[in-house]
Parts: structure tokens; C-alpha cells; sequence
């Protein structure tokens, strides 16, 4: 008997803000996502190294608890292979679509909770221009 395994894989284009969920070379579904302003998100290969529920935020210093308002990485965090990047959540659902981050990939509470529970630490992350 052969097991067949599938693996997960996602691709994010920042020239269009999305973000395309993969199985295999198979495009499964499409999100919108919103990318660094001034090209500040970083291009190429990454892995997805952590996953964080309700994440705490730290901006300049201050730390940002997850059930305030001010707290920008929304519900979910999936961070990625290079330091301090990540793709999450957000509390401003109208920036999604826009280059307006500080260079993380940014989406809808709803959507990046459905990839928190379907894509493993590990994800192969690839973000081209």
C-alpha cells in the first residue's frame, strides 16, 4: 500500500497583495493580504517557525497585550524564518489590499486562522515581487 503525503506550501505576491495557498503545485485557494510600505517586506524563501495564538505585541519598546485595540497582529501569528517577520492577523480590517505594514504580510482575522490550523511550523513561506 502507498501512502500519498501532501505538502503545503504557500506563495505571496507583494505586487498584488496576495497570498495563494498550495498543496503540492495545486493553488487551493487566494487570499488578499496587505505587504510592507516602501518594499520593506523581504523577498524569498522562508519557513514558517512559529505559531502564536492572541500574540502580544512589542512596538518601540512598549508591550502591546492581545486583547487591546492597539495591538496591530490581530489573533493569529505565523512567523517566519526571518527574524522579526511573519504573517498575521489584524485589528484594521480596511488595510488589507494595501502596502502599509512595516514589512509583515497582514490579513483578515478569519483568514489567517484557517492557515493557523492547516499549515504545520515548517510551511514552506515564498514571497516574490
Amino acid at each position: 500500500m502507498k501512502v500519498v503525503t501532501k505538502k503545503f506550501g504557500i506563495v505571496i505576491d507583494k505586487s498584488q497583495n496576495v497570498l495563494f495557498l498550495k498543496q503540492d503545485e495545486e493553488v487551493l485557494k487566494a487570499y488578499m493580504v496587505s505587504s510592507g510600505e516602501n518594499n520593506s517586506t523581504p523577498t524569498g524563501t522562508f519557513k514558517i517557525v512559529t505559531k502564536l495564538v492572541n500574540p502580544v505585541w512589542y512596538s518601540a519598546g512598549a508591550v502591546v497585550p492581545p486583547d487591546s485595540p492597539e495591538n496591530i497582529l490581530g489573533s493569529r501569528w505565523l512567523g517566519i524564518s526571518k527574524s522579526g517577520y511573519g504573517i498575521h492577523g489584524t485589528t484594521d480590517p480596511s488595510t488589507i489590499g494595501k502596502q502599509v505594514t512595516a514589512g509583515c504580510i497582514r490579513m483578515l482575522n478569519s483568514d489567517i486562522e484557517e492557515l493557523y490550523t492547516i499549515l504545520p511550523e515548517g510551511t514552506e513561506v515564498i514571497i516574490v515581487d
